[in-house]
């Protein structure tokens, strides 16, 4: 998408940029009524008294001295003046602190709905750059906007409440002077807008052109990267790639201050300058000396009173700034949050097929969005219980894209996949995936215990006899006696320097034993053995089969080797299945398969079959 689209599709008009403030402000009551009341109770309280104080109690005390000079009238005024204020501070700091205090709980129900949410996503949602965008930034400033829309809504109320009391001493003296402020006020929100919306397009830009220079970054500092930059020559193109990044950054930078200079002069020249500074000293000056229509104290108490709404507008204007800024971001929390989850949130209108454990693909063709070409070109299979099933061809041949249709992390295109005679699409999706047991080639390790690495759930003391089984038949039994604490022992240094880094081999076969954690009719494993040399490979197979007899098992494996064993082989090329049948079958046709299985058979045959 190119960079004007961008700018388009995050231009949002007011009546939304309001719905989506109002959005927020009621996602935040939703959660915890008494917290948004609570500051803007207070806000308001210690706004209106505050202008009370500084209007008509100032102007009694000075009006008394310059009359009767009562100075039993002066201490009345200020023992009113002193209770009100305790009053009101008071009031405002302890809602003030509970607000505080509160929130710090409201952040944590938020960040936990949005992993909620995040879990709940549909795979093909990470796949759509502007719906993972919008995650991205739900999660990073949900808390941050949350708190902002609560505040801006609050600074608002309270300085409407502080004008309204200041702007009625004023309309009960003189109304003219109400021009001045009022005047300030259209221009510094105008141009305050302006500002605002040019900063706005600035962030959304510098964080479309920091994603190369991050990335440039970041890499010098990740292991996984750390031999191949000091093997090869990368590390030049990385750093010019991230130079490149920086000085196109400063030339988007000079451009948009250039362009905010203009309204950035105005607002000083007419709000700060004309407005404050001049035109209200003159005109009370005039109403006083030249006029004589009022008096000292009016006169201070009118200039208190547009100095506060003055202030007061000025302080709106960059509550509206903030008001502005969470309307423009909660657009892309809103998407986020309002995104209706199909895949995952599926209850199913039939109840999972508890005898039958058969899977069938029918006429099964897929393509990811917004893309012409399959993926997967009418592919049909069948695979009942005790069967093995090896899927295997060339890298991009659509293996692990049809693993994901059958575990219904996508939906397919054309077709329909049968689990039990029923489309699994009418079948609840988390009791369908119970009937699975997976283990993906990009498997990960977690900054948890050996044990729930395995459970990947919360372990108790019955589960250890199990977890261990599981563990000897992916063949880690020995890796198992080497560990002190055994199933208890911690993995990676996440959260511990003692903690055990496994192997890429050990912790394949740690990934696999999750797979022996449940009695699944279906094991699908991908590419399960890619990081283990012959020897373990050939260990590792023939004890998962001798486990998983009684299971359907589907494996997807570049190297033939693997499987070899197998009831049936399908060759995928192209997206469609090209060769089918046992080892020898293929072997005797002559095709692809045979091919392949030549050239790995020098590699392999002397190791193993020898």
């Amino acid at each position: 998408m190119s960079v004007n689209n961008e700018k388009k599709k995050d231009k949002i008009k007011m009546k939304r940029l309001i719905s989506n403030v109002l959005y927020v402000v009621k996602y935040a009551f939703r959660h915890d009524k008494k917290l948004p009341l609570s500051y803007i109770i207070s806000r308001c309280v210690f706004m209106g008294i505050g202008a009370f104080i500084d209007t008509f109690l100032l102007m009694e005390i000075i009006n008394i001295f310059t009359t009767t000079a009562d100075i039993l009238s002066v201490v009345k005024v200020l023992a009113v003046m002193f209770v009100l204020h305790a009053v009101r501070m008071v009031i405002f700091r302890f809602l003030e602190n509970y607000f505080w205090t509160k929130m710090i709980g409201f952040e944590g129900k938020i960040q936990r709905e949005l992993m909620e949410k995040a879990q709940k996503m549909d795979l093909k949602c990470y796949d759509i750059p502007d719906y993972y965008d919008d995650f991205v930034i739900a999660a990073s400033q949900s808390e941050e906007m949350c708190k902002k829309a609560i505040m801006s809504v609050a600074s608002i109320i309270s300085h409407i409440v502080a004008m309204l009391v200041a702007g009625t001493m004023i309309l009960t003296v003189n109304a003219v002077i109400m021009i001045f402020p009022v005047i300030g006020f259209i221009v510094n929100i105008i141009t305050r807008f302006i500002i605002t919306k040019l900063e706005y397009q600035y962030n959304l830009e510098k964080q479309r052109i920091g994603r190369k220079a991050d990335y440039s970054k970041r890499v010098f500092y990740q292991p996984e990267y750390a031999k191949e930059i000091k093997l090869t020559g990368i590390e030049e193109a990385l750093m010019e790639q991230y130079d490149e990044a920086i000085a196109e950054e400063r030339k988007m930078a000079l451009g948009y201050s250039l362009k905010i200079i203009v309204p950035t002069l105005i607002n000083w020249i007419t709000v700060f300058t004309l407005c404050q500074f001049y035109a209200v000293p003159v005109y009370l000056a005039y109403l006083a000396i030249e006029k004589k229509t009022i008096k000292l104290g009016e006169v201070a108490s009118l200039k208190n009173a547009t100095n506060g709404i003055k202030n007061h507008l000025d302080q709106m204007n960059y509550a509206l700034v903030d008001f502005q800024n969470v309307g423009q971001y909660a657009e892309k929390f809103r998407r986020f949050m309002d995104y209706k989850i199909n895949i995952e949130g599926c209850e199913g209108e039939l109840p999972v097929p508890e005898n039958d454990c058969t899977l069938e693909l029918r006429n099964v063709s897929f393509k990811y969005k917004d893309d012409e070409k399959y993926v997967l070109k009418n592919v049909s299979m069948t695979i009942k219980k005790g069967e093995k099933l090896a899927l295997v061809g060339e890298n991009g041949a659509g293996k692990s894209t049809l693993i994901k249709l059958i575990m219904r992390l996508y939906d397919v295109t054309d077709g329909e996949i049968l689990y039990g005679g029923v489309d699994i699409r009418k079948l609840n999706t988390k009791a369908y995936r119970e009937k699975i047991g997976v283990v993906f080639q990009d498997f990960q390790i977690y900054g948890a215990s050996l044990a729930e690495n395995v459970k990947m759930d919360f372990v108790s003391d019955c589960d250890s006899e199990k977890i261990e089984n599981a563990l000897k038949r992916a063949d880690f039994g020995a890796k198992l006696k080497t560990l002190e604490n055994g199933i208890e022992t911690e993995l990676t240094k996440e959260f511990s320097e003692e903690g055990t880094m496994l192997s890429g081999g050990e912790g394949q076969k740690a990934a696999i034993a999750r797979m022996f954690m449940g009695d699944m009719p279906i094991a699908i494993l991908d590419e399960p053995s890619s990081a283990l040399d012959p020897i373990a490979e050939y260990r590792l197979n023939k004890s998962m089969l001798e486990n998983a007899e009684n299971q359907a098992v589907i494996l997807i494996s570049h190297r033939l080797s693997t499987t070899k064993d197998a009831d049936r082989i399908i060759l995928l090329e192209n997206g469609k299945i090209a060769e089918s049948g046992t080892h020898k079958e293929l072997l005797s046709k002559v095709g692809l398969y045979a091919e392949m299985w030549n050239v790995q058979a020098e590699k392999y045959c002397a190791s193993i079959y020898a």
